[in-house]
């Protein structure tokens, strides 16, 4: 249930305009913090929808076009909107819940107060792990086995992280960015392995050697990170630990990682002394998993011969001095009964069987079935340890969820564990304290594969906006012409920013459209009361024109954030170009259009003119206002066509292919070398666009300089 308090007049109207629009929110939530709260509102006060099934099962634009029928704007000083949704996976998914939530939420942005009472969720108990996939990482274990052969036992060396999670999410089929861990000393491992066919290096400071396998015939390349067991202590800048202390126990290891669902490790081998003959004829649904390993501390998931070990006890003993204790191992197989057994047993017959284990001592198992981020232990100690645990904790659920849901499968989506979200929240201010690049490489991540979108929307939650991308942030409540658009510039950012997302995936491009409206702070700070046109002209014509400030705000913010020269130029010629489809189209024959996209296709390059095509089509979908009629593409549709065409027909043409260049002109015309060169050749430039094939030539360029030199002189 959702109960809201209508304070804004305007709110209604924008909300009478635009519907009820995607599921954008101004205010993000976690579902973290919908906890129970009291409602200072009577009840009789509210309007109560109840969505009918078979609206619901429609999909979500039927239950939002049911909603805006539903409303009733009446009543300027209430608006409430309640959803009772019980649903299973027949009905929707939890996904579907938080888009209509969002939405609502969204559009009554400035609405306090409100209070969330929490929807009944009724989620039919399906597994949500793949183990199908685990396999692939056999190849990396007998890979590495074989580089470190000379130093270590074949059976005490573990991948761990992220490569294990993501193929138990089943986001990932090849990984090529494996962590291993291993007992030992770094120098002593980084010298016992065999490097040919490898780059490696090792960072001696703390130890953490990388090697990288390249396939030339495929053009890709695995990277292998090792840090060996350790305990941490001492953090005192809140980055790095001042004190690292070598261990042989694995469980100790887990205790210094980030999160659950990273904590865990794999190792696999091949064997012919074990056998599961006792299972014969057991079967357990995969839906089990995680209460049998709440309750027992240890499964086997017989279809791929994968032991999952939780109990700390039994993973001290399996791996007493890091060393593999096969008696151990066989006790276990032993105990396995159809309590902690998973799947159906299939007897072989070979004389050799692969078999797997997952050490999870930090139950990350259990999170990925809940689609829990959580931390390690503390979640206070483990943010103020490495602050950037902070951004790395809103980027993981992001990626992952944007992951899950490129799957076009049902599944709940990730979300935080509540102490996790408080802690993160708490110690936010000590991201001041991380270096700016590696800030800038995890923006990188999230707006390269993530859902950029959702990540700003966390930030404004998260009260990180404003330090991380602090001129976005002045844009909040600055409204804009409601006949333009209907929302304040931040809110019309996210929008734009949520289309954009949709169709175009260079994160350079998704960064500049946090950024182009930007500049409109300054813009609307230096309108007044009762300007005349003209003076509305010289505002529009000046500095403080957005298109104009926007790339100073663009340029200082993103060099704060570690952003190397070349990429804050490419961010901010978007932000200074981002109307140049509205400058082509603008008044023009279609002799002239073609004539200003052929220019644009020249200034700007093939790849950064679609861009912008892309950006304006984000633009006047943000809008959000029937009364610009903003959903009619035809136009950008015509000169992206344009666009293709002329790059398939002329390519980028450029000054560079002018038939005549500047030493022509100096010798034609009998000029001395200086300004007027470049003008003529400008001229000429601008004169042959018009028509390449016929103009581009010699002396029809000369006979047209000759003439505009003439004009010049009786001027």
């Amino acid at each position: 249930m959702i109960f809201i308090n209508k304070q804004d007049e305007r709110r209604k109207i924008f909300t009478s305009l635009c519907g009820f629009g995607n599921p954008l929110p101004h205010k993000a939530f976690s579902l973290a913090d919908l906890s129970e709260q009291e409602c200072p509102i009577p009840l009789d006060e509210f309007i109560h929808y109840n969505i009918p099934k078979e609206v619901v099962n429609a999909g979500f634009e039927e239950t939002r076009r049911y909603l805006i029928e539903k409303s009733d704007y009446s009543n300027s000083n209430r608006f409430v909107c309640f959803i009772g949704v019980w649903y299973n996976t027949s009905l929707i998914t939890a996904p579907f819940f938080r888009e209509l939530f969002f939405c609502l939420v969204y559009l009554l942005e400035k609405v306090k107060p409100f209070c969330i009472l929490g929807a009944s969720l009724t989620i039919k108990h399906l597994s949500m792990i793949y183990f199908g996939s685990l396999a692939v990482l056999d190849t990396h274990i007998n890979f590495l086995r074989k580089k470190i052969k000379t130093w270590t036992p074949s059976r005490s060396l573990f991948l761990v992280g992220g490569c294990i999670r993501d193929l138990l999410l089943d986001i990932e089929t090849r990984p090529s960015d494996i962590d291993f861990t291993l007992a030992g000393k770094p120098n002593d491992i980084y010298k016992s392995i065999n490097t040919s066919g490898l780059s490696h290096f090792i960072t001696e400071k703390f130890g953490t050697i990388t090697l990288i396998k390249k396939d030339t015939t495929k053009k890709t390349e695995i990277k292998y990170e090792c840090t060996p067991l350790r305990t941490e202590d001492g953090y005192e800048d809140f980055r790095h630990p001042g004190q690292i202390t070598r261990s042989n126990d694995i469980i100790l290891d887990s205790q210094r990682r980030d999160f659950t669902i990273n904590a865990m490790y794999y190792t696999s081998f091949r064997s012919d002394k074990y056998n599961l003959d006792h299972l014969a004829g057991y079967t357990q649904s995969e839906s089990h998993i995680s209460p049998i390993l709440d309750k027992h501390g240890f499964c086997f998931v017989a279809s791929k011969n994968i032991l999952i070990l939780q109990d700390h006890k039994i993973i001290s003993q399996l791996f007493a001095t890091w060393l593999f204790d096969e008696k151990i191992f066989a006790q276990v197989l032993q105990n396995i009964s159809e309590q902690t057994l998973v799947g159906t047993v299939q007897l072989s017959h070979k004389n050799k069987q692969s078999f797997r284990i997952i050490i999870d001592p930090q139950k990350g198992i259990q999170d990925i079935e809940k689609r829990k981020l959580k931390a390690v232990g503390n979640p206070d100690k483990r943010f103020q340890e490495d602050a950037l645990r902070i951004l790395r904790a809103l980027r993981f659920p992001n990626v992952i969820n944007q992951k899950l849901q490129q799957k076009k499968i049902a599944t709940t989506l990730f979300d935080y564990e509540k102490e996790t979200w408080t802690a993160l929240k708490k110690n936010k201010d000590l991201l001041n304290q991380i270096a700016k690049e590696r800030i800038k490489d995890e923006l990188v991540k999230i707006f390269s594969k993530g859902n950029p979108f959702a990540f700003v929307a966390l930030l404004d939650e998260t009260k990180l906006l404003e330090l991380l991308f602090p001129a976005l942030y002045a844009t909040k409540f600055i409204h804009q012409p409601v006949r333009y658009h209907p929302f304040d510039v931040y809110t019309h950012t996210l929008l734009t920013l949520y289309d954009l997302q949709k169709i175009n995936t260079n994160y350079l491009v998704r960064l500049w459209m946090l950024y182009h409206d930007v500049g409109k702070v300054e813009q609307f700070a230096a309108y007044k009361d009762d300007l005349s046109k003209e003076e509305i002209r010289a505002i529009l014509s000046g500095p403080h024109n957005h298109r104009r400030n926007g790339p100073e705000f663009t340029k200082k913010d993103f060099a704060q954030l570690g952003f190397s020269n070349k990429e804050i130029d490419d961010i901010a010629w978007y932000v200074a170009n981002h109307h140049k489809p509205e400058e082509i189209l603008d008044g023009g024959n279609p002799e002239k259009i073609t004539k200003k996209m052929r220019k644009f296709l020249s200034d700007a390059g093939y790849q950064k003119a679609n861009d912008i095509l892309d950006i304006t089509i984000s633009d006047r979908m943000g809008q959000y206002n029937p009364l610009q009629n903003n959903t009619d593409l035809t136009e950008i549709t015509d000169l992206r066509k344009l666009l293709k065409q002329l790059h398939k027909e002329e390519g980028q043409f450029t000054i560079k292919e002018l038939a005549i260049n500047g030493s022509d002109i100096i010798k034609h015309f009998s000029l001395e070398p200086g300004k007027i060169i470049w003008e003529l050749l400008q001229q000429a430039f601008d004169w042959v666009l018009s028509d390449i094939k016929k103009r581009n030539i010699k002396k029809a360029i000369f006979t047209y300089l000759t003439g505009h030199i003439k004009n010049r002189k009786s001027e």
